[in-house]
């Protein structure tokens, strides 16, 4: 929010782009209520969302395969708060495992309020999907109070994404690539396509599918943009 108030009305929200046109040296950009153009445009969106916009010209075989392959995972991640991270207390850093396969104890320095984030993953996420959502958060803080103790049952908050229903990034993080497709295709990982650039966390060779891989990618992105405008 701090980066978005400091470009002002640069940023544009609720506006997906549905188009990409090049000609004339330059990209036209169709989006929901708004038309831009643009000398480069830097693509960081996950691979499969990228797959579903109408680029004209076609995008180059290999990148095209690339991202239709590019699969992302089955995730669904929940934080939640407590007034103290009382785990502690038993001698608990937060980190477990098992059905609802990772957690982690994210509680700030002054240990107030207690947060920990978990996550389901592949089949365990797919099962929980289909529960209904009263059913699920019971399922999940069951899941916990098995291994911290029935005060797990009790957060003051729970937040819950479920990243395989959520339109615009279709999985979860920490997408990957079938056998053979990085062999045949993963060249394009590099490759603009005419005047669109790549940039996301799944190109990331450094915390691939994590925020910091992303970072990492953008910045990587925007040195090659700016090294290819002079």
């Amino acid at each position: 929010m701090r980066m978005a108030r400091a470009l002002d009305e640069r940023v544009r929200l609720s506006s997906p782009v549905r188009s990409l046109r090049q000609t004339n040296g330059s990209v036209e950009i169709a989006a929901d209520g708004v038309k831009l153009r643009a000398q480069r445009v830097v693509m960081a969106t996950p691979p499969a969302v990228a797959a579903r916009i109408d680029f004209d010209p076609a995008l180059p075989g290999a990148q095209a395969n690339l991202l239709r392959r590019y699969l992302p995972g089955v995730v669904i991640k929940t934080i939640l708060s407590y007034d103290e991270p009382f785990w502690r207390g038993q001698g608990l850093t937060g980190e477990t495992g098992a059905p609802v396969p990772i957690t982690i104890g994210q509680s700030p320095r002054s240990a107030s309020p207690g947060v920990l984030t978990s996550f389901a993953i592949g089949p365990k996420a797919l099962r929980l999907a289909a529960l209904s959502p009263e059913d699920r958060r019971q399922a999940w803080l069951d899941e916990l109070a098995k291994r911290l103790g029935p005060r797990a049952r009790r957060p003051s908050a729970y937040l819950e994404t479920d990243w395989s229903a959520e339109p615009w990034s279709l999985g979860g993080m920490i997408g990957h690539l079938p056998p053979g497709v990085l062999t045949s295709y993963g060249p394009a990982i590099r490759q603009p396509a005419g005047h669109v650039h790549w940039a996301a966390s799944e190109w990331a060779t450094t915390m691939h599918g994590l925020m910091e891989g992303a970072v990492r990618s953008g910045e990587r992105t925007a040195d090659t943009v700016l090294e290819t405008l002079g």
